[in-house]
């Protein structure tokens, strides 16, 4: 009877009966499903996207037109802040605006429309986050490019700063879960096409004053055609004359005096776009670099909180080693080499390279990007969102870059560069870096139109996760999955004499073998974006350190023992 059952019928596979089949296809499954399991254990992916699952509904409306304005492919700001105060970190995401054409009328900006509001989102821990945008009054009024976070007023919460195409916008934190426009008060609208911003104390007077990069002079009626014929695209920047970018001095009072002029910062042949903030030379004052997109850089040198110098061309900084002046974008101002001094990555556009200046400790920089694998690694990329992280805690800061061409027509001028193009993570190798695209997983296989980044360990394990704006698209949160297995140290510094945030204080730390690893407090830098002020310092296998920290306002604080494994909030002594 059973045997009959067996051949009632046509058998599966001729001349096998079912039960060998189905015990066949069962063993290839299980060697499928092994093989799967081993291909992505063998990846180790650094990095997880989270931004699904952690209710970050939004997209980047940049509005693309045929007419190819130039804000639509320059936009894409963000933020990590803990704005409540509660511990966690917060996101902040600039969004553009409808760009409305009516016959016989410039173009104006509509931003009613909430899928063109700006996004804050509310860490409720656990990996999730809510959309507190309405209630907290920050949607937003006009075509948002950029943001800048900073507690201009040192009461603890962090303020929020966005630049326009136009005029800009300052939210003062009211400490309650909203914020106030306080931009016609302050005196800090400025105009025009502003980029990226920072808070800093360039006078270390105690209060952070604001400065603000602006690109070029671009509007809607300038707007000449470039492109083949028939074929419009985004215009070079040669075709728009530079702007002066604007300093802010903070009063004290909630207002600000505009001293760009008074102070050198008013350089008009700029078309600025990134900055930075370190003391390049450790004389105790806040020095600025500025990315000049195709022009030569900007090394803004403090003179003693008075005024600055533009030093590019007499430190090496404003060129590349082959004296060419290169798209620079995005850029860090940190100490990659862990020598105590900071040096100066830059980003720049596909066939160019990126460049990387090594602090030579005596007012000058080398162009080291060829020796350190740097030119090589991103020669064919367009980089924008960027910083030096010590993402896997061994004791050297890696390099992540968030990639996209500006063109979206690109691939009909070459063929060997893609409009739409991966992240890269570059690993530092005591110094020289190599690519590390491959185990960090699928993330860094896709491809897309990246612009800002912003950086913070969002889920406070430990080690740094990343936010990345992408154009007509949702951002990336993608959490750090392998640096918390390795030992760690946090620093929250908190000024008194310095500014709250202690912007520009720096933190030497000595594991138990005696190597020195070196950080500057900064909440700017990337593109466009601004990150968590905490610093995470990776330890490797050490288990001990000390520290010195080295506040704003010249004292020195020394910690023979710190606590690790976890954050130490450290407050400025009296």
């Amino acid at each position: 009877m059973s045997i009959s059952r067996r051949t009632r019928g046509r058998p599966a596979v001729p001349g096998f009966p079912k039960y060998i089949v189905r015990i066949s296809l069962f063993f290839l499954l299980v060697i499928f499903l092994g093989l799967l399991a081993g291909t992505r254990a063998g990846e180790s992916p650094f990095f997880q996207d989270r931004s699904a699952i952690a209710g970050i509904n939004f997209r980047l409306e940049n509005h693309p037109t045929g007419t190819k304005y130039l804000i639509e492919t320059m936009t894409g700001g963000c933020a990590f802040l803990d704005y409540d105060h509660d511990g966690l970190l917060d996101i902040f995401l600039v969004n553009g605006a409808d760009i409305v054409s009516e016959p016989g009328k410039p173009p104006r900006f509509d931003k009613s429309d909430p899928k063109y509001w700006n996004r804050l989102y509310r860490n409720l821990g656990g990996g999730r986050f809510e959309d507190v945008t309405e209630r907290a009054g920050v949607r937003g009024g006009g075509y948002g490019i950029g943001v800048a976070v900073g507690d201009y007023d040192n009461d603890g919460y962090p303020d929020l700063y966005v630049t326009n195409y136009g005029h800009n916008e300052l939210y003062h934190n009211e400490r309650n879960g909203t914020f106030r426009d306080v931009t016609a008060q302050a005196g800090v609208a400025g105009g025009g096409f502003s980029a990226s911003a920072a808070f800093f104390d360039y006078d270390r007077d105690g209060l952070p004053d604001l400065f603000v990069t602006r690109y070029v002079d671009w509007s809607f009626e300038n707007n000449p055609f470039c492109g083949a014929p028939g074929q419009r695209d985004y215009c070079h920047p040669k075709h728009f004359k530079g702007v002066p970018n604007l300093l802010f001095k903070n009063q004290g009072n909630g207002t600000f005096r505009d001293v760009s002029k008074e102070t050198g910062i008013a350089l008009p042949s700029g078309k600025s776009l990134g900055i930075g903030v370190a003391d390049f030379d450790l004389d105790g004052w806040p020095d600025v670099f500025i990315a000049n997109d195709s022009v030569p850089e900007f090394l803004l040198h403090n003179r003693g909180g008075k005024r600055f110098e533009e030093v590019g061309v007499q430190t090496g900084t404003a060129l590349t080693g082959n004296g060419t002046p290169f798209a620079g974008m995005g850029l860090d101002f940190a100490d990659y080499d862990n020598d105590g001094w900071p040096d100066i990555f830059v980003t720049a556009l596909s066939l160019e390279g990126f460049v990387l200046f090594r602090n030579n400790q005596d007012f000058t920089f080398s162009d080291v990007s060829e020796t350190t694998g740097i030119r090589q690694g991103t020669f064919y990329l367009s980089g924008w969102g960027t910083k030096m992280v010590d993402f896997e805690n061994r004791g050297w800061k890696d390099l992540f870059v968030a990639d996209s061409h500006v063109m979206r027509d690109i691939e009909n001028v070459t063929r060997t560069i893609s409009y739409l193009q991966p992240p890269l993570l570059l690993k530092n190798e005591h110094g020289r870096f190599v690519s590390a695209s491959d185990p960090p997983g699928p993330v860094f296989r896709q491809k897309l139109a990246a612009r800002g980044a912003a950086f913070g360990d969002f889920d406070n394990d430990g080690d740094v996760d990343i936010l990345v704006q992408n154009l007509g698209n949702r951002p990336l949160l993608l959490e750090n999955l392998v640096g918390n297995k390795k030992h760690w140290v946090g620093f929250e510094l908190v000024g008194r004499k310095s500014d709250r945030d202690a912007i520009g204080a720096r933190v030497r730390v000595t594991d138990d073998l005696g190597r020195d690893q070196y950080y500057f407090v900064t909440r700017s830098s990337s593109y466009l974006s601004s990150s968590d002020p905490r610093i995470v310092v990776g330890l490797g296998d050490q288990v001990a350190a000390s520290a010195e920290i080295t506040w704003p306002s010249g004292r020195i604080l020394r910690i023979d023992k710190i606590v690790t494994g976890r954050y130490n909030k450290i407050v400025e002594p009296d």
